[in-house]
């Protein structure tokens, strides 16, 4: 296939809805499809594969400055992986990223819809609506926290055919850290070292370890003890 080959993509679309040859492998999404493709040709084709932790990632690079998402750890750190609607964001904990995009996620209502009221004004509107007083400070000093170390811990925990690691899958995907190979913002890449010091700040800020684990004391803080039980059950806390 080729760029632009709109009559070959709505076939591979079909090939995909309907399983039938390369598109019953596809429709396993780009993750699983390039594990399987690269047991097939004895090769890993996962450094091709633009996903991060198994979610593929949209319209949105980082390399540029300029995308919707331009922090080198929006994607590596969120707990919704390569979901452009839920960056992760330095400074981590604050009332950006994450910790704002988990109410409309939460309380159901479309994510444009937060781009203009303030904060203030979203809370105002779930109060009117439930009957429920909320502060800023309740929701993202406690509940929205709460609700980002569930995500993480959940991301830890796995699932029947994937264990993510965060010290080696908080990353962005390999393409990512090769200069962009054309356009206005040509040559342009990541920087490691500021990476994974950003990395480290986020985890410190969001009350993680040095290697992206929530703290037992941070868990606890948050009425979640039967989460840090599960972990270490599981041998992610030691």
């Amino acid at each position: 296939l080729e760029w632009a080959d709109v009559k070959g993509f709505a076939a591979l679309a079909e090939m995909m809805a309907s399983r039938r040859g390369i598109g019953d492998v596809l429709a396993e999404g780009v993750y699983r499809a390039a594990k399987k493709l690269g047991r097939i040709k004895r090769t890993n084709l996962l450094k091709y594969a633009v996903q991060e932790k198994g979610v593929a990632i949209g319209a949105h690079g980082i390399r540029s400055g300029k995308d919707f998402i331009s922090e080198n750890i929006s994607y590596a750190c969120s707990v919704q992986a390569g979901d452009h609607t839920s960056p992760a964001s330095l400074p981590g904990g604050s009332e950006h990223g994450e910790l704002s995009s988990i109410m409309p996620d939460s309380a159901v209502y479309c994510f444009f819809a937060a781009f203009g009221p303030s904060n203030k004004e979203i809370l105002d509107f779930y109060g009117a609506v439930t009957g429920w007083k909320l502060t800023a400070r309740e929701w993202f000093g406690e509940k929205a926290l709460r609700i980002l170390q569930l995500q993480r811990a959940m991301l830890l925990l796995g699932g029947p055919d994937a264990k993510w690691k965060p010290k080696l899958d908080d990353d962005n995907p390999p393409r990512f850290w090769k200069p962009l190979p054309s356009g206005p913002c040509k040559g342009k890449t990541l920087n490691r070292k500021r990476f994974e010091r950003d990395r480290l700040e986020y985890y410190r800020a969001v009350g993680w370890d040095e290697g992206g684990v929530p703290k037992p004391e941070t868990l606890c803080k948050l009425g979640l003890s039967g989460v840090e039980a599960k972990l270490r059950e599981a041998g992610v806390i030691v």
